[in-house]
């Protein structure tokens, strides 16, 4: 999906100046493959080492940032989604159709929670995106791939509507692997715009082979 996703970007004529990614492989790989710079084994390993790593070998930088990694769910972590939302003594089972119920009980099984989530997600929107546009003399990168998690991205969207209620958190629905949504921020009212969100740039037919393998595994887990 994301190697599709690049190459229709290209084919479009879609570049980036920046890169930022959660250090966590495969969204760091699919980084790399959105922004057309490389199918690269083993890379994304090296990164997620340091995620402070600016990288130089390309001819953009990449960068891994941890305020991009996904929502921590603390003793919840390798259990089974289809087990945990029908336990009634798990938060989880409030995460995606009570993401207020469930921000008030994540400390039970020491996750981190939703609104915690929300503020890493803005810091480092105002970080990248907000305060460059303010800096003299500091060179403003124009289009940015930003590749991080599903919470993640819901989390970074809740910035850039500038909603603070979280019974707005899943606005818009699950977003699909390698969905795409396009932004434009103006650094003269500081205001975001959401121009386009959910895109995909892959054949259709990708997401339903993807979910076959899911099902088929015997030992798959949901992730």
């Amino acid at each position: 999906m994301a190697r599709y996703t690049g190459l229709r970007f290209r084919e479009l004529g879609i570049t980036f100046d920046r890169v930022y990614s959660s250090p966590l492989r495969r969204a760091f790989s699919t980084a790399l493959l959105a922004a057309g710079l490389e199918d690269a084994e083993g890379v994304a390993e090296v990164f997620a080492a340091d995620p402070s790593m600016c990288s130089t070998r390309y001819p953009v930088p990449v960068i891994a940032d941890r305020r991009l990694e996904e929502l921590g769910f603390g003793k919840q972590e390798g259990r089974r989604v289809t087990e945990m939302t029908e336990d009634a003594s798990v938060p989880f089972r409030y995460f995606k159709e009570d993401p207020a119920e469930y921000d008030r009980r994540a400390a039970e099984v020491d996750a981190e929670t939703l609104t915690e989530l929300c503020a890493r997600t803005a810091d480092f929107l105002r970080e990248t995106v907000e305060l460059p546009c303010l800096s003299e003399g500091e060179e403003t990168p124009e289009r940015i791939l930003i590749s991080g998690h599903g919470a993640c991205n819901k989390g970074l969207l809740m910035h850039i509507r500038g909603d603070r209620n979280l019974d707005h958190f899943w606005a818009g629905g699950l977003q699909k692997n390698c969905g795409v949504d396009r932004i434009l921020y103006e650094p003269e009212t500081g205001r975001y715009t959401v121009l386009e969100t959910g895109r995909i740039y892959y054949p259709e037919n990708l997401a339903d082979n993807y979910r076959s393998l899911i099902r088929d595994g015997e030992n798959a887990r949901d992730l």
